[in-house]
């Protein structure tokens, strides 16, 4: 618990950071709604939040190095904050994806300047259990945020500074902390073609958590924007993105303990049959079920579909070289980002194709897909030795920097 006190500055950062997250993931595909984009133009800027979250994660070793944590993680919560409030500066697709770019950027240098900082503070024996505390907190928050503008016009100037608001606060913490900051990162990468060797089901498993769960979320509001619940509108999509994520959180530590038990890809297996049947159930008696229904199966959907990620990290992390497990995970974080840009794009295209019923359509094909592919890859390949195989700890794609949140300290035999 000492250990938690110890960063807990940085975990309530992350929290507030979070809290705006939960907002724009709702208020951004809303907002171009309001403005006559389509799912698929929805679709293509999420893409490119996506593709600036990968640049920035990529880049942020090296900005880390040259300014510090505490002044990387001031600048990019500015900028942030400043591209957040232009949004309703100017209604137009093409320059809210230039927005979403940035800000993209700009949540990766925020998460790679506070888990790096973490990776440093936290102790070996504890780095787990402060995890959980970290990525159960920020899940919180991202049901919690869209709560803030429930009601509001997506194009509303005071949702957008709800969200502006939430960053700049986000800066006190850290700026104030007593904490000493960790030194330079040191990053080595691994080609693709190596992560596939070490773990194929991993590197699968985080492509199409990527692909399904982007995807999904990002086009979420515009499922839910027409329903009634709550009164309808922004109410009725926080409700929903609330119930989804309520799912993922439930699930997450029984499952994993679960894959400390019995073959890791099985249990995966098995959460992806659970999403992929949930979402064909919206997808084809989502009328049918009635609202309160729909928002019932989401819950099942996220579950299953927000949770399998760590689960597929914990895999690749067993058959790895202790040595290699900080390139295993960054590596696997890039393939993730991968999906992450192509997921939105599939996703909208597939509701210009059949309208809302090919959101959760694709999505529950891609999971059943999913649990094929790791069911074959449990007859092809043997699982690891209860030696080899290490103890799950709950983690989500956030930044490069959760390598430094490494499930097992890759200089120490045990």
């Amino acid at each position: 618990m000492s250990d938690t006190r110890n960063v807990f500055v940085l975990i309530l950062s992350v929290m507030i950071v979070q809290i705006a997250g939960g907002l724009l993931s709702m208020l951004t595909p809303l907002g171009l709604e309001a403005m006559g984009s389509g799912p698929q133009t929805i679709g293509v800027i999420a893409g490119f939040n996506a593709a600036g979250y990968m640049i920035g994660a990529w880049s942020a070793p090296r900005m880390l190095g040259q300014f510090g944590n505490i002044r990387l993680f001031a600048a990019a919560s500015a900028m942030n904050a400043v591209a957040v409030l232009a949004l309703s500066l100017w209604h137009d697709a093409a320059f809210w994806a230039l927005l979403r770019i940035v800000q993209g950027i700009a949540f990766a240098y925020m998460f790679t300047s506070i888990e790096s900082w973490m990776g440093e503070a936290v102790p070996d024996k504890s780095r787990g259990n402060v995890m959980g505390i970290y990525h159960t907190g920020a899940k919180l928050s991202l049901m919690i945020g869209p709560f803030f503008v429930a009601g509001m016009s997506p194009l509303d100037g005071r949702a957008y500074a709800w969200a502006g608001l939430f960053l700049a606060l986000a800066l006190v913490p850290v700026c104030l902390t007593r904490q000493k900051e960790p030194a330079p990162p040191d990053r080595k990468s691994m080609p693709v073609a190596e992560l596939f060797r070490i773990a194929p089901a991993a590197v699968i498993g985080v492509l199409l958590a990527g692909v399904i769960n982007t995807g999904t979320l990002a086009l979420l509001p515009v499922y839910f924007e027409r329903f009634e619940l709550a009164g309808g509108g922004t109410a009725a999509v926080a409700i929903a993105g609330a119930a989804a994520w309520l799912g993922g959180l439930i699930l997450q530590w029984p499952a994993g303990v679960l894959s400390d038990r019995i073959e890791r890809r099985l249990v995966i297996a098995g959460m992806c049959t659970m999403s992929g049947i949930a979402s064909l159930l919206i997808a084809v008696f989502g009328v049918a079920l009635g609202e309160i229904g729909v928002i019932a199966v989401l819950t099942l959907w996220g579950a299953g579909a927000l949770s399998f990620y760590g689960l597929c990290v914990a895999h690749a992390i067993d058959r790895t070289p202790r040595g290699r497990v900080p390139q295993v995970m960054s590596g696997l974080l890039f393939v993730w980002a991968a999906g992450s840009i192509a997921g939105p794009l599939m996703s909208g295209f597939a509701m210009r194709v059949a309208d809302r019923a090919g959101l959760f359509g694709l999505a529950g094909v891609l999971l059943l897909v999913l649990a094929v592919l790791m069911v074959i890859r449990v007859r092809q390949r043997a699982a690891p030795t209860e030696a080899q195989q290490e103890e799950w700890k709950p983690i989500t794609p956030t930044s490069l920097a959760g390598v430094e949140l490494d499930p097992r300290n890759p200089d120490v035999e045990s």
